[in-house]
């Protein structure tokens, strides 16, 4: 193996060998766990707050609409916010991904492929930390079938790794124009409470309901609640939007994670 820098590119050229694919193992690993400690920092229950947050927030919501005497059910709840809320923190961890691409290795330089690699990683375990909570109270609890919590678990990770696919694409605007941070989180308090989130798609009616149909959001909650019998508008919707949104957000994610080589070459001063 070779490793080529120029003024355009810095990369390795030709067949990593054993010694190089166990190194970059290890260094994934590292970042992993890295990512997590951050998380975890010194609270006693570390990663639990992971499984707990989205848990303590739909319990809040239900509370608040009990005491208004709304009429959404408690399943539809937990999975509108739970969902809602692991694309708004996959959106922001796609947009903080070009902050720093060491991998807090200072003295080297990672290859790409580990950088892709425990983001990869790092998606898959937050979506399920984030998900499986709710996904086991809904089981025990509210008797929602075992083909519903799994079409849940699925639907997470996918939701979780579109919408960082989407944030990694709105990185560098960020970059350059911190603002764009501050206007996405508005945007997203806004959809908060006008997507299909704290309820049913089927309570919404006139341009609401014609709004909600344009945001890919809709699609994936009314899914996951389809898949769980509960009140759902999936079958009411256009399916032709629904498959432009996926085909859309699937290049916005190849998109993603092919630019990290080129920018942190050209964002970063040793990387």
């Amino acid at each position: 193996m070779e490793r080529i820098i120029n003024p355009d590119f810095c990369k390795e050229v030709g067949n990593l060998g054993p010694d190089d694919l166990k190194l970059d193992r290890n260094r994934t690993t590292f970042i992993l766990k890295k990512k997590f400690r951050k998380i975890s920092g010194r609270r006693r229950l570390g990663l639990i707050w992971l499984v707990l947050d989205p848990v303590v927030t739909s319990l809040v919501y239900l509370l608040v609409f009990t005491v208004l005497r709304a009429s959404t059910t408690v399943e539809t709840v937990f999975i509108g916010i739970t969902l809602f809320r692991l694309m708004q923190m996959s959106l922001k961890t796609g947009m903080n991904s070009i902050q720093d691409f060491t991998g807090g290795l200072r003295a080297e330089r990672v290859r790409t492929r580990v950088l892709r690699g425990s983001m990869i990683k790092y998606r898959i375990l937050d979506n399920f930390l984030q998900s499986v909570g709710v996904g086991v109270i809904l089981l025990l609890v509210y008797n929602v079938s075992f083909q519903g919590i799994i079409a849940f678990f699925i639907i997470a990770q996918a939701i979780g790794f579109l919408s960082e696919g989407v944030g990694m694409n709105l990185a560098p605007l960020a970059r350059k124009i911190p603002d764009i941070t501050n206007l996405v989180n508005y945007v997203m308090m806004l959809l908060f409470f006008a997507s299909p989130a704290l309820y049913p798609m089927n309570k919404t009616t006139g341009l609401h309901y014609r709004l909600n149909e344009l945001h890919p959001f809709t699609y994936f909650v009314e899914l996951s609640r389809y898949f769980a019998e509960l009140d759902s508008a999936i079958l009411d919707l256009d399916y032709r939007i629904f498959a432009a949104f996926i085909i859309t957000l699937l290049i916005l994610i190849l998109r993603g994670y092919s630019l990290i080589d080129k920018l942190r070459w050209r964002m970063t001063t040793w990387s």
